[in-house]
């Protein structure tokens, strides 16, 4: 990860995206596993076509503390992760308005994660839902800006912004599915498979981009 250079030490980018990438995945998995584990031994009906991760997220005690501590922890991890692929996709010939873009979209995101997360929706449901539309919203955008501009740059595997693409979909299911619930089409058990689906969705994400643009060698 660390290139010597006329005497002179510089972070490899690709080197630094893989590596944060697989630290970053590999702590979201052990979030969310850890804290269904502690759920499951008080909500044996635990599913992931009823239970929300928010539900276990509002859960008092231990699944509450893993889950929320975890993604807490995680969002700027991400946040990391995200800037390291726009820096990744620059040196392949992203532009700065992209770079640009792309890191103040991430930031709300990010900002939305954790306010989904450190306000549990039965203490304040509207500041919940206002978390969960900044984050979901934002990955929606800013993905979609990373599938454009990933697919035009020719070192880019294209299996990374299909992959993009895939989040878009999911995610935007999972919002739209959010948005029939509040307003009474859908039943309150509707959405939650595209949630869990939107978690798998990001974690394969993450790992893809970190280890396929880690592995394209480094120009400079």
């Amino acid at each position: 990860m660390l290139i010597k250079n006329n005497n002179e030490t510089a972070i490899s980018i690709p080197g630094a995206l893989k590596l944060v990438g697989i630290i970053c995945g590999c702590w979201a998995i052990l979030t969310v596993l850890s804290a269904t584990l502690a759920y499951l031994s008080k909500h044996p009906d635990f599913s992931i076509f009823t239970t929300y991760l928010s539900d276990i997220g509002d859960t008092s005690v231990w699944p509450q503390v893993l889950l929320n501590t975890g993604v807490i922890i995680a969002a700027p991890l991400r946040f990391l992760v995200l800037a390291l692929i726009v820096l990744r996709l620059t040196q392949m010939g992203a532009g700065r308005a992209f770079a640009s873009s792309v890191l103040i979209i991430g930031l709300i995101s990010a900002i939305g994660t954790v306010l989904m997360t450190a306000v549990p929706f039965s203490k304040a449901p509207a500041v919940h839902k206002l978390g969960i539309l900044l984050y979901f919203f934002g990955v929606v955008i800013f993905q979609l800006i990373i599938f454009f501009k990933e697919w035009v740059l020719k070192p880019v595997p294209k299996i990374l912004p299909i992959l993009s693409l895939l989040l878009v979909i999911v995610y935007f299911i999972f919002v739209s599915m959010m948005v029939l619930l509040e307003k009474g089409i859908v039943s309150r058990s509707a959405p939650v498979i595209w949630e869990w689906l939107a978690f798998f969705t990001s974690v394969i994400w993450v790992f893809a981009q970190s280890i396929l643009l880690g592995k394209i060698p480094d120009k400079n």
